[in-house]
């Protein structure tokens, strides 16, 4: 599928806002290797592969790599000083506590940064989850 010049500008310009170089679009490889900025979770919000986890041997194509950008896959690993979104809500801007109610369940609790809301869930994966729809709505106020 041939892409138009306006097509291909839009996928540039997402993909350079991705981290990746502003030339991929032109010397994409057929085979990449990308890294989860964001834990893979599976639907009871248990983490199934770590932020972090290396993915090899996936389609190159720029906008399948955008697809996954997307979704917290980048063509670099995680760092401390990492500044794309999944590291911003994962790392910098969750602090996570355990809270003990009564002698009930322990509760996971992150704090956001931007607000200082508490959102609470059974798992650390689901309160990482929270945070990440909770922070949307500060994106949309702005």
């Amino acid at each position: 599928m041939a892409l138009t010049t306006k097509e291909r500008t839009d996928l540039r310009k997402e993909l350079v806002g991705q981290g990746y170089a502003w030339e991929y679009v032109d010397e994409w490889q057929p085979k990449t290797t990308l890294y989860l900025h964001a834990p893979k979770l599976n639907e009871q919000g248990d983490v199934v592969k770590p932020a972090g986890s290396k993915v090899e041997n996936l389609p190159g194509s720029p906008d399948y790599v955008l697809t996954k950008a997307r979704l917290g896959m980048l063509p670099y690993p995680p760092a401390d000083n990492c500044e794309c979104r999944w590291c911003a809500i994962y790392n910098a801007q969750a602090e996570v506590k355990t809270e003990s109610k009564d002698g009930e369940v322990e509760e996971e609790s992150v704090i956001c940064q931007d607000c200082g809301e508490s959102v609470s869930a059974l798992t650390k994966a689901g309160a990482i989850s929270k945070l990440r729809v909770h922070g949307k709505t500060h994106t949309s106020e702005a």
